[in-house]
């Protein structure tokens, strides 16, 4: 939200008073039993329009939906109200709107709820006339509030002149030392110069005080930033998305990272890659953690919602994802539209595991006017193992249990150890699911498991990691029994290496290989002895991207495919030493230190 105003001052108003008289303020703009519904709509209650979502989940379950009710018009600064409308049916029905921060003569503006999931306390943090800063509570999920509360010169610097808070969610950290800790973006500018900057205000007793952390206003005029939604990483850092307002840096949003809980920033406000790329307008957007490994999940997974049509309008309201916590978005441009007509400011919630809430501002001739509430599940987004879906699947014996899909028509024949996965050459392949835990990096690995063909003398794929294409980071081993070897290579960004044996094992007879990355050498080992080896000091992470695939008996894109058998698959997070690789040749021992997935090809189950 800029300060003072978000829009275009008295031309805006005109033109919103224009798109209102053409919209029924009682009907949904548009009705859409898959799109949602109108929680608030313009001209109704006293309002004449309602801007600003904010949206999150009591610990009893209610659905909890803040927004500015606007009046006498729709501009920046009026008599606002900040109300609520609560849902106990996980938004299918919605109570009337109660007002709980009233503005009366001044403008009460940019709700951020947060709960503590310990008490279940919510406490709402609000801003009146873009300066002051306010909190209050809720102790009944909701219901009833305390009258609000300032807190100004504990969050805010002397010499800062204009304040916002959020808009949109606050979190509850849960991760290392501070876990517990509640924290909500806001941004001001500095009353000398008018420089603009990102701050996090902290507070350790579930609600009741507040103080100031982090803040950062040393990339104006690069970046002027505003409106941040935070999320917290696996690793407990805090990272901070803001929008960029009319800064010098043609990105429209910027971030920044806290490691010690929010009280600096150790990565100061920026527009990098990830930034650069993002199709977003200048506009709030919100960030909601959907996976995490520490939690059980496979992957990693941040949901970000903003408009993605560039112009002077907002619209086509777009879900993208990042799986590397913000330092890379999947997809940047493009994204699951949820409404493909004009709409601006959005919040998310979990409803449950598995169903997101979404509250935006929509409208049919303008960005807003409308509050309109959604849902929906990982799956309407895409899911990273989607393709896979309804698949066979052989199963994984290490404790992650990542049992991998079969696909075509693979069968079960006899292997070297117990069963193995027989492979036509013409559309079987076997495909990992996607986990992080599968992600080598730049780190010591090995592959390994047996190999059996020799009905063709094409190029065939053993194994084809993570990406594919001459700049992508890969690691890949295939057979070309044309040329009388194997091949591996390893690749990161512009850097790889490729090894080579000397012999193709093409005799049908069963082989075993161990592809190891140990310190700065890259090691093909056949039948327990090694047969190749490249130097691979320069070589980074050959696993970057988020998500990847994986595949055994194929190259990603479908060709290189094997006319023959797999068994024993396994990856371990460690270079397993020379006598180690002869113990799995010799005996197929165990060996579970390190073990990621280990695939024995023994059974295969139908969905």
């Amino acid at each position: 939200m800029p300060i003072p105003n978000r829009l275009r001052g008295i031309t805006t108003a005109l033109a919103l008073l224009i798109a209102w008289a053409v919209v029924t303020p009682s009907a949904p703009a548009v009705a859409a039993a898959s799109e949602g519904q109108a929680v608030l709509s313009p001209g109704t209650h006293g309002y004449t329009c309602y801007r600003i979502p904010a949206l999150v989940r009591a610990t009893d379950g209610t659905l909890v939906l803040f927004a500015e009710g606007r009046k006498p018009d729709c501009s920046d600064t009026g008599a606002h109200d900040v109300v609520l409308v609560r849902s106990r049916d996980n938004g299918r029905t919605w109570s009337t709107p109660t007002v709980v921060h009233a503005g009366r003569t001044a403008t009460a503006h940019n709700p951020v709820p947060v709960v503590d999931a310990r008490t279940g306390r919510i406490s709402l943090v609000t801003t009146r006339g873009y300066r002051t800063v306010w909190v209050q509570h809720s102790d009944d999920h909701g219901a009833t509030w305390t009258a609000p509360r300032e807190i100004t010169t504990s969050v805010k610097q002397p010499g800062w002149s204009g304040y916002a808070a959020g808009p949109g969610h606050g979190i509850q950290t849960t991760r290392g030392p501070h876990a517990g800790r509640l924290v909500i973006g806001t941004n001001y500018s500095v009353a000398a110069d008018g420089r603009r900057g990102g701050a996090l205000i902290l507070s350790d007793d579930g609600g009741a005080t507040w103080q100031l952390g982090a803040a950062d206003h040393s990339a104006d005029p690069d970046l002027r930033v505003q409106e941040l939604s935070v999320f917290e990483r696996p690793d407990g850092s805090l990272f901070a998305f803001a929008r960029d307002e009319n800064g010098a840096n043609p990105a429209t949003v910027a971030s920044a990272v806290s490691t010690d809980g929010g009280l600096t920033f150790s990565v100061p406000f920026h527009a990098g890659a990830a930034e650069a790329g993002l199709a977003v307008p200048t506009v709030q957007a919100s960030t909601l953690e959907l996976r995490a490994t520490d939690r059980g999940d496979r992957y990693n997974r941040v949901l970000l919602s903003a408009p993605s049509r560039q112009g002077e309008t907002r619209e086509r309201l777009t879900v993208r994802s990042t799986y590397k916590g913000g330092t890379e978005w999947v997809d940047p441009a493009g994204g699951t539209v949820v409404y493909s007509g004009m709409a601006a400011y959005s919040d998310m919630t979990l409803v449950d595991r598995n169903t997101v809430g979404l509250a935006y501002e929509r409208a049919r001739s303008w960005s807003h006017g409308y509050i309109w509430f959604t849902t929906f599940t990982e799956a309407d987004l895409g899911l990273p193992d989607a393709a896979s879906a309804g698949r066979p699947t052989t199963g994984d014996l290490s404790p992650a249990g990542l049992d991998a899909y079969l696909h075509g028509g693979a069968t079960r024949v006899p292997g070297r150890f117990g069963g193995a996965v027989n492979l036509d050459g013409v559309d079987d392949h076997v495909r990992l699911p996607f986990a992080e835990s599968l992600a080598v990096g730049g780190g010591d690995f090995t592959w390994t498991g047996w190999f059996r063909y020799g009905a063709s003398d094409s190029t065939q794929a053993l194994l084809w990691a993570y990406n594919q294409g001459e700049v992508y980071s890969q690691l890949w081993l295939r057979a070309e029994p044309a040329n009388g070897r194997l091949r591996a290579w390893a690749q990161s960004g512009q850097t790889s290496a490729t090894l080579t044996s000397t012999r193709a094992w093409a005799d049908q007879a069963w082989h075993h290989f161990a592809l190891r990355r140990s310190a700065a050498t890259l090691t093909l080992h056949v039948d327990g002895v090694a047969v190749g080896s490249a130097d691979v000091a320069g070589l980074g992470s050959v696993s970057p991207k988020r998500p990847f695939q994986i595949h055994l008996g194929q190259r990603l894109d479908g060709a290189q495919r094997l006319r023959g058998a797999l068994d024993e698959v396994r990856l371990y997070d460690r270079a397993l030493s020379p006598t180690e690789i002869s113990a799995l040749y010799t005996s197929n021992s165990a060996l579970t230190d390190g073990l990621r997935i280990r695939l024995p090809m023994d059974t295969i189950q139908q969905p």
